[in-house]
């Protein structure tokens, strides 16, 4: 028995909230947060945090989105 996606037409503004809260809480932190924890001449470490922190963010969003969905975001 396959399993049925679930449609996003009834969950879709709580798609979009999650989807809103992940990205600004990954904004704020680049802007906010980086700037106060990494010293400013490290420029491999900003490139680091910043690369982690998307990841992060990425990760979240692929969850998110199979979460509410039910299935995972196409791969390209």
């Amino acid at each position: 028995m396959t399993r049925r996606t679930r449609s996003t037409n009834f969950l879709r503004p709580l798609y979009r909230l999650g989807w809103l809260v992940i990205w600004s809480t990954w904004l704020a932190t680049l802007v906010l947060l980086v700037p106060t924890l990494m010293p400013h001449d490290d420029v491999v470490g900003w490139g680091f945090v910043t690369l982690a922190a998307t990841s992060v963010a990425y990760l979240l969003h692929r969850l998110w989105d199979w979460y509410v969905v039910g299935r995972p975001l196409p791969r390209r």
